[in-house]
């Protein structure tokens, strides 16, 4: 079924928002991160503020709706046989919790994908394909559940706007799709020429909370700075080998 699905959906009629990294072949972190800094790279040289939001979603593939990820696949024209197929696969799945030798009662599973399967992860991101719809400036990149969006202009006014209301309209597509967004370890970068020794402080808000602003944030396993100069990301892989020559 994997295979159908990934041959029907990704080769044969590319339906995967082609910004989504994670769970593809021939794709990875690398090229998630490659397509992001390049763009911010770009944007800088020509004079931009560009910022980053990233968002961490909780407990996403446990949360996901078995009903909105038929009518989803539905959509993508996955029918017939094989949505009876999917949906049974999901369906009156049980759940309990043991400790020692007591073991609770069996409780009925209404949500999310089974844990490390092989099309629990491809489930998932064809969940969250149609999430750059909502937005109408920005641009989203996904690897899996690990969600970014960016955005540039040369005006601050404007970025602060723009991105308030790209904020606005992502959290409206979350609660439709009843995804939580953890906004404690959601946070956001202004990057810039080190040149420029800024000090750009934007009120982005999402869901009437405010965000935090970073000078570096660990995106993919790799730190990301205000500068793109990547000093953080050399010091913690040198401190890293270090540690293990010791």
């Amino acid at each position: 079924m994997h295979n159908r699905l990934t041959s029907f959906i990704i080769e044969r009629h590319e339906i995967l928002f082609s910004l989504q990294f994670g769970f593809r072949r021939k794709h990875s972190t690398c090229h998630s991160l490659i397509s992001l800094t390049n763009n911010i790279a770009s944007d800088i040289d020509r004079g931009h503020l560009a910022a980053g939001v990233f968002i961490d979603l909780s407990k996403a593939f446990d949360t996901l709706d078995h009903q909105i990820l038929f009518s989803k696949l539905e959509h993508y024209g996955v029918r017939g046989v094989a949505l009876q197929w999917i949906r049974s696969y999901l369906s009156n799945r049980k759940q309990f919790v043991q400790i020692k030798d007591t073991r609770s009662e069996f409780y009925e599973i209404k949500c999310g994908v089974p844990q490390g399967s092989i099309l629990g992860p491809l489930l998932f991101i064809l969940y969250v394909n149609d999430l750059q719809r909502a937005l109408k400036q920005a641009t989203s990149s996904l690897f899996a559940d690990d969600t970014s969006i960016y955005y540039s202009h040369s005006d601050i006014k404007q970025l602060e706007a723009t991105l308030n209301s790209e904020l606005q309209s992502l959290d409206i597509w979350m609660k439709s799709n009843k995804l939580s967004v953890n906004i404690s370890k959601s946070n956001y970068l202004i990057f810039h020429p080190s040149q420029e020794n800024l000090r750009l402080n934007l009120t982005l808000k999402y869901d009437d909370q405010i965000l935090v602003q970073k000078q570096h944030v660990k995106f993919l396993g790799v730190y990301l700075d205000e500068n793109l100069s990547w000093k953080i990301h050399i010091n913690y892989i040198s401190k890293k080998y270090q540690n293990l020559l010791e």
